[in-house]
């Protein structure tokens, strides 16, 4: 056997206060994934909106839209030229982009997200049940320590 191969000892060879101590930690790891997946499918849904409004864009080509100025602030305006839009690709750059080539990179990252996330998500579902077996072993030991602990003379 190597000596960098892992080691792996039972559950149930460990104390209650080290699998208590193994409980919380796969609390911890199961909330921060589920708050990252959440964030993820969060970002998924605002690159689809992107794409949406891009597909959207002929349909009000000349007409009046409200382009807002700040989360409160609009002013009536008119769209020219639809054929090129300025993306956000992220850390402050913006880039121009024929409106074809902007919904490809839409496209791109919701498939990326959309796979990272049902990478998150199986990881999630394996660490749920590691933790349901978890909570097995020590009600299993709970169980043991309280039938050890029955006063004495009494038989079974």
């Amino acid at each position: 056997m190597s000596e960098n191969a892992p080691q792996s000892i039972s559950l149930d060879d460990l104390p209650l206060s080290q699998l208590q101590s193994i409980k919380s930690q796969l609390e911890s790891e199961i909330s921060e994934m589920t708050s990252a997946f959440s964030q993820m499918k969060q970002a998924q849904s605002a690159f689809r909106e992107c794409k949406n409004c891009i597909t959207s864009m002929s349909e009000t080509k000349d007409k009046t839209i409200m382009i807002p100025l700040s989360n409160s602030l609009y002013v009536p305006g008119k769209l020219s030229n639809i054929d090129s839009v300025v993306v956000d690709v992220g850390t402050g750059y913006y880039v121009e982009k024929s409106t074809k080539d902007a919904a490809k990179y839409y496209d791109g990252k919701i498939e990326y997200v959309q796979s990272n996330a049902q990478k998150v998500q199986e990881t999630v579902e394996q660490k749920q049940t590691s933790y349901r077996g978890l909570l097995d072993v020590m009600q299993y030991k709970i169980t043991q320590q309280r039938q050890g602990a029955k006063p004495a003379g009494v038989s079974a």
